[in-house]
């Protein structure tokens, strides 16, 4: 089984790869800033055969570093491509940007990593979360993030934590991206009924570890948890626990490339 996004920064990496291997075929690390993207390539090196890395730039840190900062960032990513598994995740967050000035500026750093990872050819793992009552900006962030990704072309997408409505999911999947489940999903029936009619050979399953532990709020989701996840799904489709995490290994084998 591949745990297809976590984030080994925020967890003891060597301590969770021990225990992982001999569970699990792979993990996917997926940076959101880049002060730890230094940190994940260097597992990557350390771990060739067993930990991928993403690099990429979550939209809550915008206005962390200047645009310079980014440049030099999106330089390294080229510097290192060949320890890089996907752009992301990048993308669209309403929750946390809610200004209209703001959201503008949040899709422009989107486009930039749009273009390099086509620059690149590297797939793109998308972070999108809608707003609530946001006054001012948008609360479509989902909506926008596919918009934008349709009017580049995108082909090779895996929208992570997928929490879109159902008309949604269908046009991702219409436009051949990969729909991530997080472990989320064994505890909401909205994401349970998202799974039930997504195709087997679009599924991805991921526990965006340490965060959405099945079982409490506390910071202990693990990667071979995706293995609770391969149940909940398996029940709901009438199939094996071990057919959702032999597809969904398949997977994300092709989408990142891995050849273990």
């Amino acid at each position: 089984m591949i745990d297809a996004h976590c984030h080994l920064e925020h967890m003891n990496a060597e301590e969770v790869i021990a225990q992982a291997r001999g569970k699990m075929t792979a993990i996917v690390t997926s940076i959101a800033d880049i002060k730890d993207a230094k940190t994940v390539v260097e597992l990557h090196r350390k771990h060739p055969d067993f930990v991928f890395a993403c690099l990429g730039f979550h939209p809550e840190i915008m206005k962390t570093y200047t645009y310079k900062e980014i440049g030099y960032y999106m330089g390294f990513i080229r510097q290192n491509r060949k320890e890089v598994a996907a752009i992301g995740e990048v993308g669209l967050d309403y929750n946390w940007i809610t200004g209209k000035d703001d959201q503008l500026i949040s899709r422009e750093i989107f486009e930039f990593f749009i273009d390099l990872a086509k620059d690149l050819d590297l797939p793109l793992v998308i972070h999108s979360r809608n707003g609530r009552d946001n006054k001012e900006g948008s609360n479509e962030g989902i909506g926008d993030a596919i918009e934008i990704l349709e009017k580049n072309g995108c082909k090779r997408v895996m929208m992570h934590c997928f929490s879109g409505s159902e008309g949604q999911l269908k046009r991702c999947v219409a436009n051949g991206w990969m729909i991530s489940f997080a472990t989320v999903i064994c505890k909401s029936f909205k994401h349970q009924r998202l799974a039930k009619i997504t195709p087997l050979d679009q599924m991805l399953l991921e526990t965006d570890a340490p965060w959405l532990d099945p079982d409490s709020r506390e910071l202990v989701n693990r990667p071979w948890k995706i293995e609770r996840s391969a149940e909940v799904i398996a029940e709901k489709l009438g199939i094996t626990k071990d057919e959702v995490l032999r597809a969904t290994e398949d997977n994300a084998k092709m989408f990142f490339k891995i050849n273990v």
